[in-house]
């Protein structure tokens, strides 16, 4: 029997086995390989993340959720009581697998891509829609868009119903994968092109030159790009060079 889901956690219960499988192979495991998840919940995905030969370690930020984990895994999980937006993660390389609560989605994204110690892959179930955003390119990019492809190779892996939870959600789910680059290959501070972006996101109406201001127009045309471009239209190396060429005029 199900727990009773709790609001305050943005609980649902992901009870479908099938996309509990596809979602340990969208991970590629190689046994042995720590695993970090967040919010195990029932524990059902945990179970099949340590059967898939994964070192598990599940933060769970329910209390009431705590022993009954710990009673079902004893030492093949170890079970942190916590909040995953500070919670250090595991030393070494890690993969991070979550079904995530929606209304944190959008910081647990912030925090794993920029932390200082990144997981190399992250398997997430998140609102299709939020997945649709993530993956979006040029004619539909956003904020979020541009940060998670700046850190990372980003792909919708698959859809999932809302009647693969309990209780059933009003809007669909998917699962992504989010591949992180290890490296700053343009060294670029891709802080300061997320800092530019949401200048350029400021209005998305209104073109990129007035939402970020002086001399913004020249660099586009420097760039070859008509300036009366739209944030949602760049492309990734767009936003970079951008940033770069703007921060010479400074």
């Amino acid at each position: 029997m199900l727990p009773k889901a709790k609001k305050s956690y943005s609980q649902n219960w992901l009870v479908d086995e099938t996309a509990v499988q596809k979602i340990v192979a969208a991970a590629g495991i190689q046994s042995g390989e720590t695993v970090f998840e967040i919010g195990p919940g029932t524990g059902l995905l945990t179970k099949a993340l340590v059967e898939a030969g994964a070192k598990v370690v599940a933060v769970e930020a329910d209390d009431s959720l705590i022993e009954p984990l710990k009673e079902q895994f004893g030492d093949h999980v170890k079970v942190v009581h916590g909040d995953a937006l500070v919670t250090t993660p595991p030393e070494g390389d890690y993969k991070l697998v979550a079904n995530i609560p929606y209304s944190i989605t959008s910081d647990i994204l912030r925090r794993y891509l920029t932390h200082e110690h990144p997981p190399t892959r992250m398997i997430l179930l998140v609102q299709k829609e939020v997945a649709d955003r993530i993956v979006a390119g040029p004619g539909a990019m956003s904020v979020l868009s541009v940060m998670c492809q700046l850190y990372a190779q980003c792909k919708k892996v698959f859809k999932v119903p809302a009647g693969a939870f309990r209780p059933i959600p009003k809007v669909d789910s998917a699962v992504i994968q989010l591949d992180l680059y290890r490296e700053n290959k343009e060294n670029v501070s891709l802080e300061s092109v997320i800092a530019v972006a949401k200048r350029g996101f400021s209005s998305r109406r209104k073109q990129l030159q007035k939402n970020i201001g002086p001399g913004t127009k020249e660099v586009l045309e420097g760039m070859g790009l008509d300036p009366k471009i739209r944030a949602q239209d760049l492309t990734i190396d767009n936003w970079k060079e951008l940033t770069h060429n703007l921060s010479k005029r400074m």
